[in-house]
């Protein structure tokens, strides 16, 4: 999961039961501006500004605080640094402020937090402007520092201070803004500990661990009665299937894809069953110079050994018993377009030799015919097979796999590219509904868990079950397949099932312990009798 995936209308959802909006499962308020103004009023005249500020300060840490650890909870970030980032997308949701110009360096190894930024349109000294005609003589973002800085402990698990250098309620453009550790504002040690009023960050977060649990597990119980009761139809959307992609794998893919285009060598494209080899081939295609010319696609396991010669290379009346009049072939027919030979591997072995005969000479003769007709097509072909096994074991024609393996393609498995995983999801949810709320947290952590053996014609037909069961509410676990459902990766077997290096087995186990402690890395580390620099270490890898 990566910061700019999150969504509002999946962070913040409707209770369905009472109506009431909520995020992670803990109810919200929504209050306006003019509101707030009136109460910061007040505050100032009735306490100070002194005291209003600790106040405002000590508000905003909190909701940073339960905040930040929803979000934890909420999704299975790539990294910690894309947990650190969410920050920027999740202020300007909630309509705090708008933040620009960030940059940050954090290695927890190092014991290296540091974080700035500048806010913009920031609610509070929007407030000062409505009720003062003059500048302020200090900063007066104090609910945004105090969120910044609960969000930044909440995620580090350090007591991280965010102090306003500049304010635009003292004339300035924007509200620029300083986080570090407790440790490092020595002057502003006191101010932060009158704040916060508790024992220990460990302490306060442990609270609010259980209090999200059980917010969490009264949600479910919610949803899950509201969806037996229940009954609404939908609609399939419009939306046209199209290359969609995050991961630099599928990017170098396109990118090859591209260059290879505009040239006439045949393509191999490889990969397991249901990762898009058509749909690449098809993009080969509308990015050759044979565009306007057909694309022809034949499945050569589809089709029996006594009819596949026929289908490829044509024939002439009475060639055959049945053939009542002459047939082109898919060679002649694709003119000067591009044929795609899905399932290369399946073909006979006397048809391989014709195919080869047809890719060397460009000729083809039909069945039944004396006469050669030259070839003018491209030839695309794929294989979910291994064709180099196939040649040693004596099934596929060496001299064939030199001829259409040209230009190698490898599509990868989405098992190995998770960054697709989300995006995809969202691509076929919206092609069903483009106004569906979308999926809970749990259901895309599920969906990002699993190993997909499908690939992406299973992600998209689990989408489509889940949209169907669903009702057009958000979708949750149980929406989706049993099979998906299944909690295979928290075993062993689940861990090593793509066979990684040590290091990613380190880094698995290490997420494994991470989530039983439920994300305390001081009893992780223990567990694992490790320190925690090597714990954190251990998950960046």
């Amino acid at each position: 999961m990566l910061a700019k995936d999150l969504r509002i209308n999946e962070l913040i959802q409707r209770d369905p039961k009472t109506g009431f909006p909520q995020y992670g499962g803990q109810r919200l308020l929504i209050t306006g501006v003019a509101t707030l103004k009136r109460f910061y009023e007040d505050l100032y005249n009735i306490i100070g500004p002194e005291r209003s500020a600790i106040l405002f300060t000590r508000m905003g840490y909190d909701n940073g605080l339960a905040g930040g650890l929803a979000l934890k909870n909420m999704y299975e970030f790539e990294s910690p640094v894309q947990l650190i980032k969410a920050l920027q997308i999740v202020t300007p949701m909630v309509g705090m402020a708008r933040e620009v110009n960030s940059r940050f360096e954090y290695h927890p190894e190092k014991n290296i937090f540091f974080y700035t930024g500048e806010w913009m349109h920031s609610f509070e000294s929007l407030i000062w402007n409505l009720h003062q005609t003059g500048n302020s003589s200090t900063p007066l973002c104090h609910m945004l520092c105090g969120l910044a800085g609960g969000y930044f402990s909440a995620v580090t698990g350090r007591d991280v201070l965010v102090k306003e250098l500049s304010c635009r309620a003292q004339g300035n453009e924007c509200c620029r803004f300083e986080a570090r550790p407790i440790e490092e504002w020595d002057e502003e040690k006191d101010f932060f500990h009158e704040i916060i009023r508790a024992d220990s960050l460990d302490q306060e977060l442990e609270f609010l661990r259980s209090e999200l649990n059980r917010s969490q597990e009264f949600l479910k119980k919610q949803q899950q009665e509201i969806q037996r009761l229940k009954q609404r139809t939908c609609r399939p959307g419009t939306v046209e299937h199209g290359l969609i992609y995050r991961s630099p794998q599928m990017a170098k893919l396109i990118e090859l894809a591209e260059i290879a285009a505009p040239n006439d060598s045949t393509i191999l494209i490889q990969g397991e069953s249901g990762t898009g080899k058509e749909l690449i081939a098809r993009y080969i295609h509308e990015c050759s110079k044979r565009c306007d010319y057909p694309f022809l696609a034949i499945n050569c396991a589809a089709i029996p050994g006594t009819l596949i010669e026929s289908e490829l290379f044509g024939h002439e009346k009475g060639a055959f018993t049945g053939a009542e009049k002459s047939k082109p072939g898919l060679f002649i027919e694709a003119g000067n377009g591009t044929i795609f030979l899905d399932e290369i591997g399946e073909l006979p072995f006397e048809v391989q030799a014709k195919l080869l005969r047809v890719l060397q000479q460009k000729e083809v003769m039909p069945l039944g015919s004396t006469r050669k007709k030259t070839v003018s097509a491209r030839t695309i072909a794929a294989t979910n097979q291994d064709l180099t096994q196939m040649v040693t074991d004596g099934k596929f024609r060496k001299d064939l796999f030199y001829r259409v393996s040209v230009f190698p393609l490898f599509i990868t498995p989405l098992r190995q590219r998770r960054e697709d995983i989300l995006v995809l999801a969202r691509h076929f949810l919206s092609r069903l509904n483009d106004s569906h709320p979308g999926f809970t947290p749990e259901a895309v952590r599920r969906l990002q868990k699993y190993d997909w053996p499908g690939n992406v014609r299973e992600l998209e037909n689990c989408v489509e079950y889940a949209f169907i069961l669903s009702r057009n509410l958000p979708i949750q676990l149980e929406h989706l397949p049993v099979s998906i459902n299944l909690d295979t990766d928290e075993s062993f077997a689940g861990m090593i099932s793509d066979f990684p290096t040590p290091k990613d087995l380190i880094k698995r186990y290490a997420k494994q312990v991470v989530n039983h402690t439920e994300g305390n890395k001081t009893k992780a580390a223990k567990l694992m009798g490790v320190s925690v620099p090597t714990l954190w270490r251990y998950l960046q890898e």
